[in-house]
């Protein structure tokens, strides 16, 4: 499971990726290094956790926001991975198994992860 997302805040997601990884799924997580410092940030809970993260080095905002699993579906769209998202906001939010698609995203997910090592 690769997640490339602007930030993470949201216990219940944090919940379910711990039980994944308490499975033996590999998961590997992408996000911005300034809302990872955020009061309410979970990034350093899933590092807690074992999970591999890492974040972005620039001025500007790592903004995406998608998943990939098993190099096959793809979860996409303006959804942020937090509580208000899923009880206030305004989100959209997509899954394809389009392999083009799913291909080209975890092109992006694999070039982010190695130059962010």
């Amino acid at each position: 499971l690769d997640i490339c997302v602007f930030t993470i805040t949201d216990n219940r997601i944090v919940r379910k990726l711990a039980e994944a990884h308490n499975r033996g799924i590999n998961i590997r997580v992408i996000s911005d290094d300034m809302k990872s410092e955020d009061l309410g940030s979970d990034m350093e809970t899933l590092e807690q956790l074992g999970i591999s993260c890492r974040y972005d080095r620039s001025t500007a905002h790592m903004h995406h926001k998608f998943a990939l699993a098993d190099n096959d579906l793809l979860l996409t769209g303006s959804y942020n991975w937090t509580r208000s998202a899923s009880t206030e906001n305004n989100e959209n939010i997509v899954v394809s198994n389009n392999t083009r698609l799913v291909k080209q995203f975890q092109q992006e997910f694999d070039q982010m992860w190695k130059a962010l090592s």
